[in-house]
């Protein structure tokens, strides 16, 4: 009974304090996980690698967003086994009695389902290493590691933010953290970036090295900005207007020098729900505010705009003109163009395709799994029927398309429902606020921007690409709308029925576990984060560094040593395929100068090495595209040195090249070449008739025909070879390319015995230097 009674008055002191000051009342977990979500949601898009420091601008990025993530969870043991819970688990009827008939907490099973799904999907992966890790470290966020701490920080605001002075703290990180990388991007576009790349960029890209993140992260940030001014007019301080007016201001001009027409029409289309929601639920002095503050700010904006910038060296700029191309497919970066994207990606959700050696059963799950994290990039080839450019998108330009295509309909539905429950709890919400008077008004303001922002999001997000720096904002906010409808119901309910009310407490069992048994869970979970930092993000920075000094290494002609530090980064950090491929070109380089020189036993040993380095990244990614083509064309190479056991591995090896892009004809074209140098004469032939079958007026494909010619040649159909050369000729677009069919046709005309057509194609091959 003591035990239970000083249990129930601890309670009753925390509830006290979430509801007061917050003076003395919380735990040191508490407040280290609060201070760690700040931190995360703050440094992620403000921290970036400087200049020559790191081989990617974004690892620093990954690091504070795994720290974070981490911290979270190692803390949060360690409070869940000090408090002596009454099981290693909790009971279902403990969870659904939590839940009830709340939306906003199914909105946080949701995105527990979410989590798993990824976990699911991560496990049938084709390539589970890649899944769980990543693909390419330029571009990171959608692969588990990353998407899991994504989902950490997100359930951790949502459960266990309390008072408004937490959500306050919150909405005040975001609006500094959007305005300090807008005054970055305003001096990138005046010619200023002291750590980063950006200095004279048109289309600046702050600290988030994209403008299309960079204008995805303005703007949330700008509505939280204008609402977080309004809250503090509320309270009397009149200042905030100013300073929120310059700070709004500042934002939306580094939103229009990011020239990204996704980010405006996202930005443009919350200002609208602001309006539309707030013409409803808002008081009119307080809509009427919010209206001449962003009238301000577009007025800061417009002077900061009008401003000198330096002269340009030659890059474009976009203005609201281009708002009207919008839709054309013959633009580039359109939304029409990304057409073939969405085709490829609903193409691909409706027949999907089978790994080598994968049950009939586990291609059939796909609908409900996916391909797996950072999969879209391998299946997105089989989805396209002719990709002439030879480009392979790396997102869907659609983040519920990506998550369906990725963690398929189970992540598509479970994310799709949390969305709509935050939704819906958001507008129940404004309901009792609406109610409650001026003691409600707070988390109108709050509620009614969170929405706006959240709509403007989500039309952003129906073309843009999401990354982990604009990514953790927007689950921070999402969490946030929900804790916002939590500690709003509680304080708006005790306001009107009092705080007398009694709540029960959860089921204690008769005998719970030791609590060592408890310590040693939290001991085993926080040792797992150490490690996991340790080998995977600590090292990645230390690959990143020692890659980055390979490079420098390379530019002063120091090959050798350049070797030594790539191999160094490779063994630091042996997921990452551009230290194996930059090992594989300095051997490769080696080889090529040997044989060159003709030292044939040197040549044999460095293309072996060069074969080697790509071999090492394949055990890890069989699905590498480039990986795949180096290994050809070293197997190749070794091949015409004399290794002839080679020859069926590179024919097997270049089949498989032109299977994983059916549908890109320049890679049909390099599988003919490499057929054709390990002697398969017929089957290059059915390569180079397949490029050629995919030929268009405005992608003419000589090479493709040049092969066809070199095939028919080596397998004695002269006639028809020479046609095959006329045809390289007449579709050359460069002049190597016809000078080369012009040789071939001199040869080919001698051995039919025409001397005087060779004579000629003799002379014009001469002709072309």
């Amino acid at each position: 009974m003591n035990r239970n009674s000083a249990r129930s008055n601890r309670r009753s002191q925390r509830s006290q304090g979430f509801r007061g000051s917050e003076a003395g009342t919380r735990r040191i977990t508490d407040l280290v996980i609060e201070g760690t979500w700040l931190a995360g949601v703050v440094l992620t898009p403000l921290i970036f690698s400087p200049r020559n420091s790191l081989s990617f601008y974004n690892d620093p990025k990954y690091a504070v967003l795994h720290l974070a993530a981490l911290v979270i969870i190692a803390v949060w043991a360690w409070e869940w086994a000090m408090s002596r819970p009454s099981s290693l688990w909790p009971s279902l009827s403990g969870a659904l009695g939590w839940v009830g008939r709340r939306p906003e907490r199914w909105a946080v099973i949701s995105v527990g389902g979410l989590g798993l799904s990824a976990v699911i999907s991560t496990a049938l992966s084709p390539v589970p290493a890649v899944s769980l890790w990543g693909r390419d470290s330029t571009d990171l966020g959608y692969e588990l590691y990353s998407f899991l701490s994504l989902l950490v920080v997100f359930i951790a605001i949502a459960v266990r933010m309390r008072t408004e002075h937490q959500a306050r703290r919150l909405r005040f990180a975001l609006a500094g953290a959007g305005t300090m990388a807008a005054i970055y991007g305003i001096a990138q576009r005046f010619g200023w970036d002291g750590l980063g790349p950006g200095e004279n960029a048109d289309r600046v890209i702050g600290t988030l090295g994209n403008s299309i993140h960079f204008g995805s992260f303005l703007l949330m940030t700008a509505m939280i900005t204008t609402t977080v001014t309004i809250n503090e007019q509320r309270n009397g301080k009149y200042g905030w207007l100013i300073v929120g007016g310059l700070a709004l201001g500042a934002q939306l001009a580094a939103l229009w020098f990011t020239g990204s027409r996704g980010p405006w029409v996202g930005y443009t289309v919350s200002v609208v729900a602001f309006v539309m929601i707030g013409f409803v639920w808002l008081d009119r002095r307080l809509l009427v505010r919010g209206m001449g503050l962003i009238a301000s700010g577009v007025l800061v904006a417009m002077v900061i705009g009008l401003a000198p910038v330096p002269e340009s060296d030659g890059r474009t700029t976009r203005d609201l003109s281009d708002l009207g191309f919008i839709f054309d497919d013959s633009t580039a970066g359109s939304i029409g163009g990304r057409g073939p994207i969405w085709q490829s990606a609903l193409e691909l959700t409706r027949s999907r395709i089978s790994a080598p050696g994968e049950s009939g059963a586990l291609t059939a799950a796909r609908s409900l799994t996916g391909y797996g994290p950072e999969m879209f990039f391998y299946a997105y080839p089989h989805g396209v029927e002719i990709e002439p450019t030879g480009t392979i998108a790396q997102n869907t330009h659609n983040y519920p398309l990506q998550l369906l295509m990725e963690l398929g309909l189970f992540g598509f539905a479970t994310f799709i429902s949390a969305a709509l429950l935050i939704v819906y709890a958001a507008a129940k919400l404004l309901r009792i606020a609406n109610r409650a008077g001026k003691h409600g008004m707070w988390f109108s303001v709050t509620i009614v921007g969170l929405l706006a922002m959240l709509v403007g999001r989500g039309t952003e997000q129906m073309v843009g690409v999401a990354r982990v720096g604009d990514l953790l904002p927007f689950w921070a906010l999402m969490a946030l709308t929900i804790s916002i409808v939590t500690i709003a119901r509680r304080q708006l309910t005790e306001n009107s029925e009092g705080s007398g009310k009694s709540r029960r407490g959860p089921r204690i069992d008769a005998s719970p576990p030791p609590q060592s048994v408890f310590v040693a869970v939290a001991l085993a979970i926080t040792l797992l984060a150490v490690g996991v930092l340790y080998y995977k993000d600590f090292q990645s920075l230390k690959a990143s560094a020692v890659a980055r000094d390979a490079v420098e290494l390379r530019k002063e002609g120091r090959p050798d040593e350049a070797l030594v530090k790539y191999q160094r980064a490779v063994e630091l950090d042996p997921g990452v395929q551009d230290y194996h491929l930059q090992v594989n070109d300095l051997f490769r380089k080696a080889a090529n100068e040997a044989q060159i020189a003709g030292i044939g036993d040197q040549a044999i040993s460095g293309w072996e090495k060069a074969l080697e380095a790509a071999r090492r990244y394949e055990e890890r990614n069989w699905k590498a595209f480039d990986t795949q083509t180096r290994m050809g064309q070293a197997e190749a190479r070794l091949v015409s040195l004399g290794r002839t056991d080679l020859v069926n591995v590179a024919r097997d090896r270049y089949v498989r090249i032109a299977d994983a892009r059916p549908s890109y004809p320049s890679i049909q074209t390099d599988a003919a070449q490499g057929l054709l140098a390990v002697g398969y004469n017929t089957l290059g032939l059915e390569f180079a008739d397949r490029a050629i079958g995919m030929e268009t007026q405005a992608f003419p494909n000589p090479r493709a025909w040049w092969f066809r010619g070199v095939a028919l040649e080596n397998l004695g159909q002269l006639e028809i070879a020479a046609t095959s050369y006329e045809t390289a000729t007449e579709r050359a677009t460069n002049p190597q390319d016809a000078k080369d069919s012009h040789q071939r046709l001199a040869v080919v005309y001698g051995k039919l015995g025409d001397p005087v057509s060779a004579d000629q194609h003799q002379r014009l091959a001469e002709a072309i230097k």
